[in-house]
């Protein structure tokens, strides 16, 4: 900001910066061939996603996601071993439909991956004993012998201390 307080009028100006014209992202990716290829390939994944949280068991689309598609191999990332294993259960109905929707599957590879990107933590409600319940749970554990039972009221007792 400039201001010229010997002028006769007292005028604030203001200088300003010159021009800049912001190239568009689309355009900035379309004018470079490796960035274009890799925006192709994953709009090419993304679709394939809407298409696998559609026809797969919702239970199991949460568990797992498309990773990579490439030469007809589409590569599956499973939470767990048991997520995987039931979708090496479906692979050849998840294939059939794969290629119903337009997608060029010619084998599926399911991996147990944990998620890359974390979900939100679910909180856990955890009631409270009251006073009275500690005591007696303290009790208990007082006139056991020694064995599980035990180790689990003193743990449990432990943990609500």
């Amino acid at each position: 900001m400039h201001v010229n307080i010997f002028a006769p009028s007292f005028r604030i100006t203001f200088m300003t910066k010159p021009a800049f014209r912001p190239q568009p992202v689309q355009g900035f990716i379309e004018s470079d061939e490796c960035l274009h290829s890799l925006q192709t390939h994953v709009q090419e994944i993304m679709q394939a996603q809407r298409i696998w949280k559609k026809i797969v068991p919702a239970g199991l689309a949460q568990a797992s996601r498309i990773g990579q598609i490439e030469a007809g191999t589409v590569s599956v990332y499973a939470d767990n071993g048991a997520a995987a294993a039931k979708l090496r259960q479906l692979v050849t109905r998840i294939t059939a439909s794969l290629v119903e929707h337009g997608i060029e599957v010619a084998a599926i590879r399911i991996k147990v991956r944990a998620q890359a990107i974390p979900t939100r933590q679910r909180t856990v409600n955890k009631p409270q004993l009251t006073n009275v319940a500690l005591q007696q749970l303290d009790d208990l554990q007082q006139r056991l012998e020694a064995g599980s039972l035990k180790t689990a009221l003193t743990t449990l007792l432990h943990r609500h201390r």
